[in-house]
């Protein structure tokens, strides 16, 4: 599959970066301990790896999501992650109309890069209403 762009940092590091900020908020946000906000956020930068390096439309799980509109409300940690670790700011799109076909793709780019995946944050079905994720 053609590659977008190159990475500034390599896999590992992207998928080493935490920030504790962010988990905090995550829990209080949404009542969960600090094991499930780390499982998320990791869920949350293989998207991001996958947005950054493939053409097209990628769309994330629930899940994936939340995490992500938490990260979001960092705004400058976010953008400094993206630009530092991905290369390119990638943009939060709701799109339209819901695309359950792009997250089957983006769930198969993910497969691929980072092998068996976390079921719960990257169901194997496709919901009708998958409409958030990014284009590049």
């Amino acid at each position: 599959m053609e590659l977008a762009t190159s990475l500034p940092r390599s896999f590992s590091d992207v998928m080493a970066y935490q920030n504790e900020r962010v988990l905090r908020r995550y829990e209080l946000d949404h009542d969960v301990n600090r094991n499930e906000a780390r499982r998320r956020f990791e869920g949350l930068k293989q998207f991001l790896l996958v947005c950054a390096i493939t053409p097209g439309y990628k769309v994330t799980s629930d899940a994936i999501d939340s995490m992500w509109h938490t990260f979001l409300m960092f705004t400058k940690d976010y953008r400094a992650f993206c630009v530092d670790y991905l290369g390119r700011f990638i943009n939060h799109e709701p799109f339209e109309v819901p695309s359950p076909e792009s997250y089957l793709s983006t769930r198969a780019r993910a497969t691929e890069l980072f092998g068996d995946l976390d079921a719960e944050l990257w169901p194997q079905n496709a919901k009708i209403s998958c409409s958030s994720g990014c284009e590049g």
